[in-house]
C-alpha cells in the first residue's frame, strides 16, 4: 500500500498538519518530545490500532477536551492502484467515529490487520531480554498482520481468561457450582488458547528462518540465530498448527493438573498468554549473554524479516515507520536496514539528520513544537 495524504487535527501536541508523502521515503527530523512519534502514531491509529494503547481521552491535546481530533488518510492498496481509499478518525469526548470509505465502522481494529505496516521502535532494541509479554505481543502482531483473524482469536481468548480469572478471585474457598463453571470455562480457554497458540506458531518458523538469515548477513556468518516458541502447555513437546486435538488434550489436562494452584494464585497459571519465545546465539541464551549490539542486531534482523513475510503471504507491500531507532545503530546497522527496505514506503522520524543521509531522494519535514515544514522533496 501507499499513503498519498494524512490530515491531522488536533491530535496530542499537533494542532493542525497537512501532508502529501513520497511514495518511497518520507523523513521527519527535529528534536525529541516535538511531535514526530506524535505523526507515526497517526498513522497506526488510522490501521486500526495505535501502538501505543492509550486511553482514547489521551489522543487530544492537553486542556482541550471539548475539542475534536480528525486525521483523514488517503491511500491506494498495490492491486488497485487506480482506487484512492479514505479513512477518517474523529473523536471527541471520550468516544470515536471512524468511517472507511464513506461507511461507518463499529470496530476501529476491524481495519488492523487489514492495512499492513511495520513498526521499528526503540523498546524494539530491547525485545530479547524484555519482559515476555512484549514478546508475545511482539509475535501477536506479526500474526495479525499477515493473518488478521488472529487478533479476533487472541481477543476472544483474553474475554474468556478475564472471565475465568474474576470467578478464581472471588473464590474463597472451593465449592461445586464454582468447580462445574470452572470446568466450563476451561473448555472454552482450551480450544480458544489452541487457536491462539497455532496462529502464532504456523509462521513462527518462517519468522526464525527469515530472521537468522538477515542476522547472519549483518554478522558476516560468523553467528547463528534461532529462536523457540515456550509453550507453557506444551512443555518440550514439539507442534504444529496441524495438531490442533493433541494440543486440546493437552491443554485441558495442564488446567486440571494446575487447578489446585490457580485456586491459591487466585488466575489461570498455565495458557497461551503465559507463553514466551527464547533466542538463541550459536545456541547459547541471547538473553543471558548476548551483548547490545548482539540484541540490536536481532531486533533489526527481526523486523527485515516480518516485512519480508508479509510482503511474500499477503501480496501486499507493507509501509515500514522507524520511530527513532537509527540513531540508535551504528553507521552499518543503519545502512543494512537502509539497503534492505528500498522497495517500500518508508517513514522515519530522527533528531539527526545525518543518520538518514544514505536515503538519497525523498521528502524532509523539520519538526518543531507539533508544526510540521518541508525542509526537501
Amino acid at each position: 500500500m501507499i499513503i498519498r495524504s494524512l490530515s491531522v487535527r488536533n491530535f496530542r501536541n499537533i494542532a493542525s498538519a497537512d501532508f502529501i508523502f513520497d511514495p518511497k521515503v518520507n523523513i521527519f527530523t527535529g528534536n525529541n518530545a516535538q511531535g514526530k512519534t506524535n505523526l507515526c502514531e497517526a498513522i497506526s491509529v488510522c490501521f486500526g490500532k495505535s501502538f501505543r494503547n492509550p486511553k482514547v481521552s489521551e489522543l487530544l491535546p492537553f486542556g482541550t477536551s471539548d475539542k475534536e481530533t480528525a486525521i483523514e488518510m488517503c491511500f491506494f492498496f498495490d492491486n488497485m492502484n487506480e482506487k484512492e481509499n479514505v479513512i477518517q478518525y474523529t473523536q471527541k469526548n471520550s468516544s470515536f467515529r471512524l468511517k472507511f470509505n464513506g461507511i461507518e465502522m463499529k470496530d476501529a481494529e476491524k481495519l488492523y490487520g487489514a492495512l499492513r505496516y511495520v513498526l521499528f521502535i526503540p523498546e524494539d532494541l530491547y525485545i530479547v531480554k524484555g519482559d515476555p509479554s512484549k514478546r508475545r505481543d511482539y509475535i501477536d502482531f506479526v500474526s495479525n498482520m499477515i493473518n488478521r483473524v488472529h487478533n479476533y482469536r487472541l481477543y476472544e481468548y483474553n474475554k474468556a481468561l478475564k472471565q475465568k480469572n474474576n470467578i478464581l478471585m472471588n473464590m474463597s474457598v472451593y465449592d461445586t457450582n464454582a468447580g462445574i463453571m470452572l470446568e466450563s470455562w476451561n473448555e472454552t480457554i482450551a480450544k480458544l488458547g489452541v487457536n491462539v497458540m497455532c496462529g502464532r506458531i504456523k509462521y513462527f518458523d518462517m519468522l526464525s528462518a527469515a530472521a537468522n538469515e538477515y542476522y547472519g548477513q549483518i554478522n558476516g556468518g560468523n553467528e547463528t540465530l534461532t529462536m523457540q516458541y515456550e509453550s507453557s502447555v506444551m512443555g518440550e513437546r514439539s507442534f504444529t498448527a496441524d495438531d490442533f486435538e493433541i494440543m486440546y488434550d493437552i491443554y485441558m489436562k495442564r488446567l486440571r493438573e494446575t487447578a489446585d494452584r490457580e485456586l491459591r494464585m487466585k488466575y489461570t497459571v498455565v495458557g497461551a498468554h503465559r507463553d514466551d519465545v527464547s533466542f538463541f546465539i550459536n545456541d547459547m541464551p541471547a538473553k543471558d549473554f548476548a551483548s547490545q549490539g548482539q540484541i540490536r542486531s536481532i531486533a533489526v534482523a527481526l523486523k527485515l524479516a516480518e516485512a519480508r513475510m508479509i510482503k511474500e503471504k499477503s501480496d501486499d507491500v507493507p509501509i515500514i515507520i522507524l520511530d527513532d531507532v537509527l540513531s540508535e545503530l551504528d553507521e552499518y546497522r543503519r545502512g543494512f536496514i537502509i539497503n534492505h527496505i528500498d522497495n517500500f514506503q518508508v517513514f522515519i522520524t530522527s533528531c539527526n539528520l545525518a543518520d538518514t543521509d544514505k536515503f538519497g531522494s525523498g521528502k524532509i519535514w523539520n519538526v518543531h513544537g507539533g508544526s510540521f515544514e518541508v525542509t526537501e522533496g
